[in-house]
Parts: structure tokens; C-alpha cells; sequence
């Protein structure tokens, strides 16, 4: 007789769920893709842009870094509390190849918004903006938030 006919057959080994899980994770399941699409994000223009908000004794400023940006493409919306900025850019761009004649016509549009709360009432009538070297600066005079708050009787 053969020593393989009087072997046990061989247990199935058991096997942690957690550990593959754990495994799979750590082994980059996803290539990178995650990031890339971070990266996409964080590199084109609709992402955003920077803004700070500040006080001096007597005012609150909003400064956003609009570098590039054309006057007449900035709306600036005033809610409440809340100060909209907008940018739009439509950007037109034809060229044509000199030596193969080939034309080419681009067309791009880009558009980016910012909401900033401020902890104060804007009082429209005071608040001023301006835009120079690509920074917009928008500010008006410390008012204090008007409650909303509805009283049980």
C-alpha cells in the first residue's frame, strides 16, 4: 500500500478576515487614484482660491488672492452675513500651425466661488470694495450680529 491512502486528508487552513482585509489596504488597491484625483482638484482653478478674513479696531476684511483675474469677471454678492465672491474667465484662444497650416480653435471657461461668514452684520451701505495687483479687498465697519431668535410666549 501507498503512505498517501492512510495520510488524513488535509485540513482547509482558516483565515483571518480582518488580516486580508488589513492586507488589501496596505497593498494600494487603488493605484494612486485617490490621489490623483486629489491632485486634479487642488491644481485647476475651480478648486478655489485663497481668502482670508481678518479685523482691524474698526473693521472686518476679506481678502482674496485673484491673481489674474479681470475686474469686470469678479461679482461680489452681499447675504446677510455672508460675503459671495465669483469669478468667471472665458478665455478664447485660435492659432494656426505656420508651416502644416493646421488651424485650432480652444474654447475655456472657468468659474470659482467662496462663501465667507462673517461674525458681524454687513451694512451694505458702508462696505467697500477694491482690486489691486490681484487682490480683492472688500471691508466695512464692525456691526454686531442682529439675533434671529423667535421667543416662546
Amino acid at each position: 500500500m501507498d503512505n498517501k491512502d492512510h495520510q488524513k486528508p488535509e485540513q482547509p487552513v482558516r483565515r483571518n478576515l480582518m488580516n486580508d482585509l488589513d492586507a488589501f489596504f496596505q497593498s494600494n488597491p487603488f493605484g494612486d487614484v485617490l490621489k490623483s484625483i486629489d491632485d486634479f482638484f487642488s491644481n485647476h482653478s475651480f478648486a478655489g482660491f485663497p481668502v482670508r478674513l481678518y479685523d482691524t479696531k474698526n473693521e472686518w476684511v476679506v481678502e482674496a488672492e485673484l491673481p489674474g483675474a479681470d475686474r469686470k469677471n469678479i461679482h461680489i454678492e452681499l447675504l446677510g452675513d455672508k460675503v459671495k465672491i465669483a469669478v468667471e474667465n472665458d478665455l478664447e484662444m485660435e492659432s494656426q500651425h505656420q508651416e502644416t497650416g493646421a488651424y485650432s480653435h480652444e474654447r475655456r471657461f472657468d468659474h470659482a466661488e467662496r462663501v465667507v461668514t462673517l461674525p458681524y452684520t454687513i451694512d451694505r451701505s458702508r462696505t467697500q470694495a477694491s482690486y489691486i495687483n490681484g487682490i480683492l479687498k472688500i471691508h466695512g465697519p464692525k456691526s454686531p450680529k442682529i439675533g434671529h431668535n423667535l421667543s416662546i410666549n
